[in-house]
């Protein structure tokens, strides 16, 4: 009886040794399978990794997506010279963060790094600003040459030379091309020379240009689509009007709305629109009720006379006058003036003394 219990108990020895060798063999399988499956076709993706770099945005426009996908919402755009900086990776995708906190993707020819010598080197350099609406750059000084980008109004690249009428110039990753030295200006003498940057203590007649200088690049814009996120001549959404408009005269705003309105010097509109100026930001939304504080969701600039300009499926003109033909038939909650705020604080900042481009 001894023997058998003896004979039995190895037997299920050696059963408990095979199942755990067993347990062990697809215990393995399952642990490489789920460290090589992604859950879907395609590169593997990866979380990324705060690694802060540098980089210039590449492209006339480039287009920053709210995920690492071509389908994803369009957040923002950058214009062509702006910096940025590196956050991570996923495959061919970048994320980095605007000089105003925005952070997205951009797939990696959008952008060119640098690194920090590079960058001061380029801060340092002699650059030109596009200020044609939409242009090209040549591959050669000839009208008819093939394109080596196209280029926008607010575009920067760095100078290189000027040949019968036409100015060298190299983008951030290193092509040269040729544009019409009529469509550039000397980056450094553009931002300085921009009118509607004044001192906060100006005088009433250059406070009056400073005003009709923004609405009239303003106007520049109008017919132009409405874009969710686009921030450039080629298609806008509300404040990516606000903001290019103003970075077109030296200013450098936040991105959103809901972040727009915070800055600057705030407007008392509670009573009527009396104490508005030209170029001034309204600002509508939702108003604050006992369960949700007001939102912002819509911005527009001030034009004097009850009308505003603003991206609404275009950008166009229309009134805040009740009985007017283009009666904007939504209440304006909020407003604040940006003319004479940079430099101060107050989430505005200048091109020319930002610590941004110089």
């Amino acid at each position: 009886m001894n023997a058998c219990v003896a004979k039995y108990a190895d037997y299920f020895s050696t059963f408990v040794f095979v199942m755990k060798r067993l347990l062990s063999f697809f215990l393995c399988l399952f642990l490489v399978w789920s460290c090589t499956s992604t859950g879907k076709q395609g590169p593997e993706s990866t979380v990324p990794q705060e690694e802060e770099g540098l980089a210039l945005a590449n492209l006339s426009v480039i287009n920053m997506r709210e995920q690492a996908d071509y389908s994803a919402e369009l957040g923002t755009q950058a214009l062509m010279g702006t910096p940025v900086k590196v956050l991570g990776h996923d495959r061919y995708w970048a994320r980095v963060e605007t000089p105003d906190g925005y952070k997205a993707w951009v797939n990696e020819m959008a952008i060119a790094p640098v690194d920090s010598a590079g960058f001061a080197d380029w801060k340092a350099s002699r650059r030109v600003i596009v200020t044609s609406l939409y242009t090209s750059f040549k591959s050669v000084p000839r009208a008819d040459a093939d394109p080596v980008s196209d280029a926008v109004w607010g575009d920067v690249a760095e100078y290189v030379g000027e040949a019968g009428g036409w100015t060298q110039v190299q983008l951030p990753d290193g092509r040269e091309a040729w544009i019409l030295s009529c469509e550039v200006a000397d980056f450094r003498a553009w931002a300085d020379s921009r009118e509607a940057l004044v001192g906060h203590d100006a005088s009433e007649t250059e406070l009056q240009k400073a005003r009709e200088l923004i609405v009239a690049t303003a106007r520049q814009f109008i017919g132009v689509p409405y874009l969710w996120g686009g921030t450039s001549i080629k298609g806008v959404d509300c404040s990516g009007l606000s903001k290019t408009v103003y970075f077109l005269n030296g200013y450098v705003l936040l991105r959103n709305a809901s972040q727009q309105y915070k800055t600057g010097e705030p407007v008392d509109i509670s009573e009527g629109l009396d104490k508005l100026l030209p170029g001034d930001l309204v600002f509508f939304g939702r108003e604050a009720t006992a369960d949700k504080p007001e939102r912002m969701t819509h911005v527009s600039i001030y034009m004097g006379d009850g009308r505003i300009i603003h991206s609404s499926q275009m950008v166009r003109i229309s009134s805040l006058v009740e009985g007017e033909p283009d009666y904007y038939d939504r209440k304006p909650l909020r407003a604040c003036r940006i003319i004479g705020t940079q430099d101060s604080g107050r989430d505005v900042l200048s091109v020319s003394n930002g610590n941004i481009y110089f």
